[in-house]
């Protein structure tokens, strides 16, 4: 007899059969209400920096479930209202207008987004984001994609939206922002990865702190000098009551020490000015395990004139290094024009979008779409050991270029933070 016939398998019982199961509701609280956390300092529409800060720490609150809102209107040179027709808008994602995002929680550094122009605002958007969540909840983050087009026509000639120079995406965010005040909300998980941990949190102070980006990060017009007035930046986070015997356990469970775990993707980016010809540059030493980097490179002339999204093709080899080790172990050499390098990288990125390797992302980006915001994926999911936790991290990128580009480099990476209750006073931990 075969001995694939005698393969051991597993028996699952249908539901269908399972006679005594019990109906399972969730009714765990008795008040779900949400919280607008203001500002410490209001009024700055041509402000810098921002600190929000929940201050009842003794209250169930849920960071998984918040929102940053954002409420901004275009301004000339002079921080005057841009009357109606004035050609700008803001660059492709509400998060554009931010360079840096910082979380504390119990006083403690939990994670930090640098460039989130870059890693939230351009790259996530485009490789997280599906089809029917970018046409749907993503434009309430005033997200549209840029294209085909990368300046600033926003009139389609004849009526051709296929024409190569409208931008559709500019048109869209222009019709939004055009001499009016617009607002956003970005769910708070699509910046922090300590938020996409859907767990209650209490006994802590819980900080977000956010600092503005370039004018040619946020701005995309044809006169090039207009701005973006923040005139409100506030954080809604839901306050729970748990019902008497939810609260009883988990304040009983605090009482003899409680240890909470979390393990999230924290995501950041990492610009640096190369040259024309050989490129090799330390991006990052790391305590957290690194699990993909991803390469883009513009023009290092770039202003506002033109699309943040717009990449540059004058990339002949290029590869990243995680301790020394090359990714991929297969280097790319010919990335110049279209090429057989650039099929395969384009393939690896579909690769990573798709997470389960069945190519069904529904990610709109085709590969005529990747070839003007062309994102190069490396994965370094698979590391020998000691790589990880016990040792540092370090990411390189090795590269030749036939003219000048500005590299930016953004690292997902494993982060690991703890949260150790006693009583009604808690320590937090990080890696």
């Amino acid at each position: 007899m075969s001995s694939l016939e005698n393969m051991p398998v597993d028996n699952v019982l249908s539901e269908e059969y399972k006679l005594t199961t019990e109906p399972i509701v969730l009714d765990n609280s008795t008040e779900y209400e949400w919280n607008e956390i203001q500002s410490d300092t209001l009024n700055q529409p041509q402000g810098s920096n921002w600190r929000l800060q929940l201050k009842n720490i003794s209250q169930y609150c849920n960071p998984a479930k918040a929102y940053l809102e954002v409420k901004v209107r275009m301004t000339d040179a002079a921080n005057t209202n841009l009357g109606a027709d004035v050609n700008a808008s803001i660059q492709n994602h509400i998060l554009c207008l931010f360079s840096r995002a910082t979380l504390r929680v119990g006083g403690q550094l939990v994670e930090s987004v640098n460039e989130c122009h870059v890693a939230k605002a351009l790259v996530q958007p485009l490789l997280h984001y599906s089809q029917d969540y970018a046409s749907s909840s993503g434009t309430n983050e005033l997200f549209y994609k840029d294209g085909p087009g990368f300046a600033t026509t926003k009139v389609p000639f004849n009526g051709d939206e296929h024409r190569a120079d409208f931008n559709s995406g500019h048109r869209r965010r222009y019709d939004r922002t055009n001499n009016k005040e617009v607002t956003a909300w970005v769910p708070l998980s699509s910046i922090f990865g300590f938020c996409t941990v859907d767990r209650v949190l209490v006994n802590n102070t819980f900080i977000v702190e956010l600092v503005k980006s370039a004018q040619k990060d946020h701005v995309l017009s044809t006169g090039g000098t207009e701005k973006v007035a923040i005139n409100k930046v506030s954080i809604w986070m839901p306050q729970i009551q748990a019902k008497p015997t939810v609260d009883l356990a988990i304040k009983s469970a605090m009482a003899d020490g409680l240890v909470s775990n979390y393990m999230f993707p924290h995501f950041q980016s990492y610009s640096i000015l190369g040259v024309n010809g050989n490129n090799n540059f330390r991006i990052v030493t790391s305590s957290e395990k690194v699990l993909y980097g991803f390469v883009i490179a513009r023009s290092p002339t770039r202003s506002s004139l033109n699309s943040a999204a717009e990449t540059s093709d004058n990339i002949q080899t290029l590869e990243l290094r995680l301790n020394g080790r090359a990714y991929p172990s297969q280097n790319y050499v010919n990335l110049k024009g279209t090429t057989e390098d650039k099929a395969r990288a384009y393939a690896d990125l579909m690769r990573y979008m798709s997470r389960g390797y069945d190519y069904s992302s529904g990610i709109p980006l085709s590969y005529e779409e990747w070839e003007k915001t062309t994102i190069y994926a490396f994965d370094m999911t698979s590391q020998p050991d000691p790589v990880g936790m016990s040792s540092p991290a370090t990411v390189e990128l090795k590269a030749s270029t036939d003219a000048q580009v500005e590299w930016s480099v953004c690292v997902l990476s494993e982060k690991r933070v703890q949260v150790n209750y006693q009583g009604s006073s808690s320590v937090v931990l990080t890696n």
